[in-house]
C-alpha cells in the first residue's frame, strides 16, 4: 500500500497537468509558493491538512478516496470511488447518463 500524501501527490500532478496548469500557476491561484506545490508533487513535504483541503478543492481531487483507499464508502466499491475521484459533477453525471442509456439499449434488446 503507497502512503496516502503519495497517492494525493499523484493525483494533484495529473489533475493539475489535466487542467493545463503550470506549478507556478496552480500556486498563484492558491495563494501559495510554487515551493509548496513542486514539493507536494515530489512528496518532499507533509502538508498540514489545510494545504491538503484547498488544493483538493480547487482541482476537485477526492481526498477520501488517498486516504481511505482500502474502505469501500456506503455499499460504493473502492474501484468506482477511485474511477470517479478528480471528475467533476458534470462529468460524473455524464457518465451516470451514458451508462444508464447503455443499460436501456441492453435491456430493449
Amino acid at each position: 500500500m503507497k502512503n496516502p500524501l503519495d497517492l494525493f501527490a499523484a493525483d494533484v500532478r495529473a489533475a493539475r497537468i489535466r487542467r493545463n496548469l503550470t506549478q507556478r500557476q496552480l500556486a498563484y491561484y492558491l495563494h501559495m509558493s510554487v515551493r509548496t506545490i513542486i514539493e507536494i508533487e515530489r512528496c518532499k513535504s507533509s502538508p498540514r491538512f489545510e494545504t491538503v483541503a484547498t488544493i483538493a478543492r480547487e482541482l476537485n481531487i477526492s481526498i477520501d478516496a488517498a486516504v481511505f483507499q482500502n474502505i469501500q464508502t456506503d455499499g460504493i466499491s473502492k474501484s468506482v470511488v477511485v474511477l470517479f475521484s478528480g471528475k467533476s459533477e458534470e462529468e460524473i453525471q455524464k457518465y451516470i447518463l451514458l451508462c444508464q442509456q447503455a443499460d436501456t439499449f441492453t435491456s430493449e434488446n
